[in-house]
């Protein structure tokens, strides 16, 4: 179950760093979606951290 969740995060952190070097390589801020995609990714991460630790 650990992996599954570490897996899922590294897929989602790697689509919001796709979507922030589009954003970045168009010369705009990040846009709502890269954003959430970033927030998706820590979510992630914090529930895989808390189910590892307990």
């Amino acid at each position: 179950m650990i992996l599954l969740g570490v897996g899922v995060m590294v897929v989602i952190a790697v689509v919001a760093i796709v979507l922030a070097v589009r954003d970045i390589r168009a010369e705009r801020s990040l846009s709502r979606r890269t954003l959430v995609t970033f927030c998706m990714a820590g979510v992630v991460a914090a529930a895989t951290i808390a189910y590892a630790v307990l």
